[in-house]
């Protein structure tokens, strides 16, 4: 259970970003719920990023509970070619961690400021087949769904909501009946959303490990994600295994003395973080590093 004083001390910037996802009746996935339901086992995935990210946000995910995007298969040819989803690439990272989701297409997952991650319901219907969790009113269906967890957290959002509805115009009366939440009451609020939330996945816990394991021992590309050709995969307590530098996406073909310059620099970068070796080469050999470390390419 998330303790009320975790929330309190935390930035009210945190507050107002929690409060969000739940207005937006998103899911809270944590490491220590899905610790409960997928256990501790690690898988190894993969992690394509540019050089600049190795010291800017690899530092700040490795022996941390924060969760990095992963896959394990790519039919397109992109990721297995060393490119990145929104960088340019050219290190790929055999990565070893355990499961937060897993999925079969891009999960559009948000984060907040103390590094946990939410799904739309949507989303989560999709990976484990609840018709009632797809479509438009995923949202409300899984906003109901959570009530009878809390019997009093329906009062708190709504109360919520509505004070957020009430402009400076209104009536002194409608002011004083849904006066704006203070820190604390934000504060209860994402506490009892949260607890609520890990009571439903605990509650479907064995749908959720078979449809994760299911998606982690036979990946598949859904129609929707069939232009992109691969699958991902949330991961955290994250440790890198091996790495792939890709001469031909951080190199200069046309300038030896500045490739060997920004190659030294990136084996400096990574060598903190990576436990086995550091290979370099051309992009071609990227879908065999993948696929000698499990990789389905």
């Amino acid at each position: 259970m998330i303790k009320l004083k975790d929330l309190l001390f935390e930035k009210v910037a945190h507050s107002k970003k929690s409060l969000e996802w739940v207005g937006h009746d998103y899911i809270p996935m944590t490491p220590k719920v899905m610790q409960q339901i997928m256990g501790d086992t690690p898988i190894t995935v993969f992690h394509n990023l540019d050089p600049d990210s190795i010291k800017n946000k690899l530092s700040q995910v490795i022996g941390s509970k924060k969760s990095i995007s992963s896959y394990t298969t790519d039919t397109e040819g992109h990721l297995t070619m060393g490119g990145g989803v929104q960088t340019s690439g050219g290190v790929v990272l055999g990565v070893e961690g355990k499961v937060l989701v897993a999925g079969t297409e891009d999960l559009g997952s948000v984060p907040d400021e103390a590094g946990r991650r939410w799904i739309a319901p949507s989303v989560l219907g999709k990976i484990l087949g609840m018709k009632q969790f797809q479509g438009q009113g995923a949202g409300i269906y899984y906003r109901k769904s959570l009530y009878k967890y809390d019997k009093k957290l329906e009062d708190i959002l709504w109360k919520y909501k509505t004070s957020l509805l009430v402009m400076p115009s209104d009536p002194p009366d409608v002011k004083k009946k849904f006066p704006p939440y203070d820190n604390k009451q934000k504060a209860e609020l994402i506490k009892r959303y949260i607890d609520a939330s890990n009571k439903f996945l605990l509650k479907n816990k064995n749908l959720i490990k078979k449809s994760f394991m299911n998606n982690i021992n036979n990946p598949k590309i859904t129609k929707f994600m069939s232009s992109y050709g691969y699958n991902e995969l949330l991961v955290y307590d994250v440790k890198v295994k091996d790495a792939y530098i890709v001469l031909d996406i951080v190199g200069d073909p046309n300038d030896f003395n500045t490739t060997e310059k920004t190659l030294k620099q990136i084996q400096k970068d990574l060598k903190p973080f990576v436990k086995g070796k550091i290979y370099q080469g051309f992009a071609s050999g990227v879908k065999k590093f993948i696929k000698q470390r499990g990789g389905k390419v």
